[in-house]
This record gives C-alpha cells, sequence and structure tokens, in this order.
C-alpha cells in the first residue's frame, strides 16, 4: 500500500513539473514567436492568430471528445489522469504569466522544441498523456487498421506545419519542423534516459573463456544461448552480454584478444532495466 501511494506521488509530481516546463516552452518560446510545432496546440496557435481564440481553449475543445470517446480503451484511472493533465496545461498555456524570452524565431524553434520535450516527456513519464493527434491518430487506427499511427500523426502534424506557412509566413513551417524534430528527440531522451547500453550477440569457440574473463574484469553478467550453426550442423554457445555505451570498446578488446576470429552482432538497447542499468 505504501508503495503504491509513493509511485502515485512520484507520478503527480512529475506530471506537474512535466505541465508546468511544455507551458513555459509555449508562452517563452513557441507562441510569442508564432512557430508552430504540429498538434491540438498548433491548432489552436492558428485560431487564436485568426480569431483571437485562447490557445489553451482550443487544445481543450478539440481533445475533450477524444478523452470520452477513448476512456474506456485507455483505461479509467490513466484516462482520467491524462484528461486532468491535458486541462490543466491548457489552462497553465493560457494563463500562465510569462514574457516571451526572445524574439528569434531560430532560438524559440530550438529551446520550444526541446523544453516542451522535456515537458511532455515528464508527463509520460508519471503515466498520463496531454492527447492531441497521438490520440488521434490511435482512434483512426482502431477503425481504419491498414492507417499506421505513426503515418497518420504525421499526416495531421504536417498539416499544421504546413498550415502555419499560410497563417504565419513560410519561414513558421520551417521552424516548426526543427521544433517537432527536437521535441520527439527530447521525449526520448527523457523517456529512455542517456545512457543507453548496447547488446551484443558473440559467437566463439572460445566462448567460455570470453564469459569468464567479461565476468571478472567488467563485472557484467553474461547469458550462453544454446545453438547451432546450420553449416557445419555443430553445437555452439551464442553469448549474450549488455554493456553501457562507455564499456562497448573494453568489451570488444577483451573479445578479439581471445578470438580474433569470433563473430559479433552489436545492437543498440534503447532501454535496459534491472541490475547494473536503470531500476524497474
Amino acid at each position: 500500500m505504501r508503495k503504491t501511494l509513493r509511485t502515485e506521488v512520484k507520478n503527480d509530481l512529475l506530471i506537474a513539473a512535466g505541465l508546468i516546463v511544455a507551458a513555459a516552452a509555449y508562452k517563452l518560446y513557441l507562441i510569442p514567436n508564432q512557430v508552430v510545432a504540429g498538434g491540438f496546440t498548433g491548432v489552436g496557435q492558428l485560431l487564436n492568430h485568426a480569431l483571437g481564440v485562447g490557445v489553451g481553449t482550443v487544445n481543450i475543445v478539440l481533445n475533450v471528445p477524444l478523452f470520452l470517446i477513448s476512456l474506456r480503451s485507455m483505461g479509467v484511472r490513466f484516462g482520467v489522469r491524462s484528461l486532468i493533465a491535458m486541462v490543466l496545461l491548457s489552462e497553465l498555456i493560457d494563463h500562465i504569466p510569462l514574457p516571451a524570452a526572445t524574439d528569434d524565431m531560430l532560438l524559440a524553434a530550438v529551446y520550444g522544441g526541446a523544453i516542451s520535450g522535456i515537458g511532455f516527456g515528464l508527463v509520460l513519464r508519471g503515466s498520463a498523456t496531454t492527447g492531441g493527434t497521438d490520440m488521434l491518430a490511435s482512434l483512426l487506427h482502431r477503425l481504419i487498421p491498414v492507417l499506421r499511427v505513426s503515418y497518420a500523426i504525421f499526416f495531421f502534424d504536417g498539416l499544421v506545419i504546413i498550415a502555419s506557412a499560410f497563417t504565419f509566413e513560410p519561414q513558421a513551417a520551417m521552424y516548426g519542423l526543427i521544433s517537432t524534430f527536437l521535441c520527439n528527440v527530447m521525449i526520448d531522451l527523457v523517456l529512455e534516459g542517456p545512457n543507453s547500453a548496447h547488446s551484443y550477440f558473440i559467437i566463439s569457440d572460445q566462448s567460455d573463456a570470453i564469459a569468464e574473463k567479461i565476468m571478472k574484469e567488467m563485472d557484467r553478467g553474461v547469458t550462453a544461448l544454446e545453438a547451432m550453426g546450420m553449416y557445419s550442423h555443430t553445437q555452439k554457445r551464442v553469448l549474450l552480454c549488455v554493456v553501457g555505451r562507455f564499456e562497448a570498446m573494453r568489451l570488444r578488446r577483451i573479445i578479439f584478444e581471445i578470438d580474433p576470429h569470433a563473430f559479433v552482432i552489436a545492437n543498440k538497447a534503447k532501454e535496459v532495466l534491472g541490475e547494473g542499468f536503470k531500476p524497474v
């Protein structure tokens, strides 16, 4: 019970921090400089310029129907938490009293995209979402299974960014693309962390010696997988080892010092949970 309460409090703090950071990015950089980074908030920026409607108000009007439709599939707890997060973000965007930090569109695109990405990443880490085109794309995918979610998101965000070129000026769309890219990069960085790891599959006749040296010198675990070489029809052991990116060259040195003819496959692991890496 205590652990569950601690987790909920942690999630709430992450969401609160994320909402403040994301709203600040819009107020300090994106909205004052007319940099539209897609999404329903981008639609709000366009309508704000054309009709004077609040950006956050438009975000709420477009999102609420999607939340009501998606509530059952999202789960009540996640859905309600996300709905509250979306409303709070919209209110913060409309009412938080922050002046523009710069009038340089490039700086606004870079800092606005990066900082908003950090904010949205924190919200996602807190087990919530702020809705937008992601949710719309997911709903359309359910109705039209052949329509991939990633394509739908790209299509909707692309339309919003293209519209900004006609509503503001052509350069606005270019800066909007920069901001969207940086936002997504930072979301991934917040969710996965900067310490990405590498997984190695090692095929060698000296697998026992390699595994022993890795465990002794690097203090990393090694897993042996039983396999068969289909050309030679001989049994082999494939070693699986996961190391941090700064340990990769050291691992390679150990492998090829013992067996210069070893066959090694390296993969970048987006996230590694467990002992020696990020805690669950």
